[in-house]
């Protein structure tokens, strides 16, 4: 009978073990086995096939091995889709989640790779989860991040699993934890590594090992005035993270939570009201919209990429500090090389404070992300380093000398790498005998912040393999990497120093600055235009703003030429257009303004929008939904809106 059936399936590989039913999920033409109506109903006629053989148990485990299943396929839910298509989808997805969970045949996931959204879900419905000690692998829901809230039973089972503080923070902030996170939560049952995973799979199945019970204060949380404590507890600390007004999803789960508890009749009858209510909003639509693109930008690195395991820094500035910090953090060998003692000095401190900030609780992980930090004087470390990152001062001719003696030095294999945002590429890359190995990194600062990294190449000049490595490596970062033509100024920075220009110019008309950066961060922008000058440093815009104004209309305004040249260069010096002491900007003086804040506002951003539309006409990105993408993840464009090109689109409508 398997035999006969198994052609049946487009999206999943399925074969038998004595009484175990395997069931692969292989989802035709999705890298991240998303689910979809057709791959549900083939789930649901596989499990049929499971019964009709008189299998006793079933594992749910993945044909490709760096992603489980990343969920939803999102792009259904942001067309217009049928209300009644809609229902029917959710309702399908919950009564085969409620299958697997109710049925005697025993089910268990095993999870390797990326576990998320709708796919945690299916996982968790089954009897048992185990999660393979591989890096790739991850656990989380995202839909708060997407304007929604999970789906399929699988809030009510995070709950039962990790207790009510636990999940809500779990849920609400859409936390992603990797496997020995997720068994110290009690989220998953069991961790091995992917050597041991079958075999210890098989042993779960057989065994069928009793599941640890919550405490009996946990079920004391779901009375209902514990629950109204606990929901007013759970907004004050989201509203202090998030946008509640414009990020409605993570405060809807909280109320939903307490309304219903975390019994899974009462949540799954009430979730798919809440879930259709959220996902017609435009809010929901544009997140849906980035999460998908967000996809995109991560399919730029291969899955079956090698993995980074030793890199090799020449300067310890601002950049090169920073990202040898958050090299150390996420598992990489790193030598820093710096030859003025003081600077190294500064880096050494930052290191310390960007760690102590991340793993101050956990001994262990600071201690080990300490030993991975090298001095390294002499540069040995170049010889042994999968790539070489030099992040020193923007001096075009000290740049190609050092450039030209790291390829003689480093392996030929190494990846060779420039954090410049303002020397044209082309122009670093002449010296080299392979001018083709060099790649641009562009880490937008502060790098613990940022989530997108702008790889430049030299168009058809640099090889695929090339630009394939590069994006490996800042997926290995736990960054979105954006391959761009290299072009002045880039892309993010460029369209972000608009913003900041035009600030200043408002400013040099009498403007208060707390007025202007009021209205930006009212938009929505993580910080206003002058503030975020402060933080680049004033010496940096200027000098950014004088490169771009070579090709493009761009004029730098007196009043920054002038702080400049005054020293005030921002929060690194103490004084700019707001004064710092210790790195924290002092409370300034009240500001009485009376002109027109709305005017204000869109003269700020309208800015930013014609500059991205010029970008794109000038060919240095060609796919407008990426622009989008790149100033949200990359500049802090409010996602809720979209980018700067939705935006412009939604509000002439």
């Amino acid at each position: 009978m398997l035999s006969s059936t198994s052609n049946d399936f487009q999206h999943l590989a399925i074969r038998r073990e004595q009484h175990v039913f395997w069931i692969g999920l292989a989802v035709k033409n999705s890298t991240h086995n998303l689910l979809t109506p057709e791959v549900l109903a083939e789930l649901q006629q596989a499990y049929k096939v499971a019964q009709a053989l008189g299998a006793r148990a079933l594992i749910l485990y993945s044909t490709r091995p760096h992603v489980f299943c990343s969920g939803l396929d999102l792009s259904l839910l942001e067309t217009n889709l049928d209300s009644t298509v809609l229902t029917n989808l959710l309702k399908s997805g919950q009564q085969f989640c409620e299958q697997l969970k109710s049925s005697a045949i025993v089910s268990l996931a095993m999870i390797e790779g990326e576990c998320a959204g709708a796919g945690l879900s299916l996982a968790l419905a089954c009897h048992y989860c185990i999660g393979t000690l591989y890096q790739s692998t991850s656990f989380s829901f995202p839909e708060v991040s997407q304007g929604l809230h999970p789906i399929w039973g699988g809030m009510s089972r995070a709950l039962q699993r990790m207790g009510v503080r636990a999940a809500l923070d779990f849920l609400t902030q859409s936390m992603v934890l990797n496997t020995e996170e997720a068994l110290q939560k009690q989220l998953i049952d069991a961790a091995a590594t992917p050597e041991q995973i079958h075999l210890l799979s098989l042993r779960y199945i057989a065994g069928q090992p009793t599941k640890t019970n919550q405490p009996f204060s946990v079920s004391l949380l779901e009375a209902l005035p514990m629950r109204v404590l606990i929901n007013n507890q759970q907004q004050r600390k989201l509203a202090k993270t998030q946008d509640i007004e414009h990020y409605p999803a993570g405060a809807r789960l909280i109320n939903l939570w307490q309304q219903h508890g975390s019994a899974l009749a009462n949540l799954q009858a009430a979730e798919i009201g809440t879930f259709k209510q959220l996902v017609d909003t435009p809010t929901t639509q544009n997140l849906l919209r980035l999460a998908r693109l967000k996809t995109r930008l991560k399919a730029f690195a291969p899955l079956n990429a090698d993995i980074y395991s030793n890199v090799h820094i020449i300067g310890a500035g601002q950049v090169g500090s920073e990202l040898a910090a958050w090299c150390g953090l996420l598992g990489l060998n790193v030598s820093i090389q710096e030859s003025n003692p003081e600077t190294l000095n500064c880096a050494l401190d930052k290191i310390r404070t960007i760690f102590s900030a991340y793993v101050y609780k956990d001994s262990a992980k600071l201690k080990a992300a300490t030993e991975r930090i090298h001095v390294d004087h002499e540069g040995s470390g170049i010889a042994l380093a999968d790539i070489v990152i030099e992040a020193t001062a923007d001096k075009l001719v000290h740049k190609q000398e050092l450039l030209a003696r790291l390829e003689e030095n480093a392996r030929p294999d190494a990846l060779l790498a420039t954090t410049s945002s303002i020397l044209p590429l082309e122009r670093l890359a002449a010296v080299l005998l392979k001018p083709n190995r060099l790649i641009g990194l562009h880490f937008l600062y502060p790098i613990t912040q940022h989530e997108l990294v702008e790889i430049v190449h030299l168009g058809d000049k640099t090889t695929d393999r090339v630009i394939a490595q590069a994006c490996a490596f800042v997926k290995q970062l736990n960054k979105l990497p954006l391959p761009i033509h290299t072009t002045p100024g880039l892309l993010v920075n460029r369209i972000l120093l608009t913003y900041i220009m035009q600030g200043i110019r408002l400013h040099q008309q009498n403007v208060p600055t707390t007025v202007i950066d009021k209205a930006g961060q009212d938009f929505g922008m993580p910080l206003g235009p002058l503030e975020w000058a402060d933080v680049l440093g004033l010496d940096y815009c200027r000098q950014l703003g004088e490169t771009l104004a070579k090709t493009s209309p761009l004029l730098v305004p007196d009043l920054l030429v002038d702080m400049v040249k005054a020293g005030k260069l921002g929060r690194k010096k103490g004084t700019g257009f707001y004064r710092y002491r210790h790195g924290r900007r002092l409370k300034p003086e009240r500001a009485q303004w009376t002109g027109n804040t709305a005017a204000l506002q869109d003269k700020l951003v309208n800015q930013m929008s014609e500059e991205a539309a010029l970008c794109l006409e000038q060919g240095i990105i060609e796919d407008p939904e990426l622009l989008d993408a790149a100033i949200v993840f990359g500049a802090g464009f409010p996602a809720f809106r979209g980018g700067p090109l939705q935006y412009t689109r939604s509000s002439r409508k």
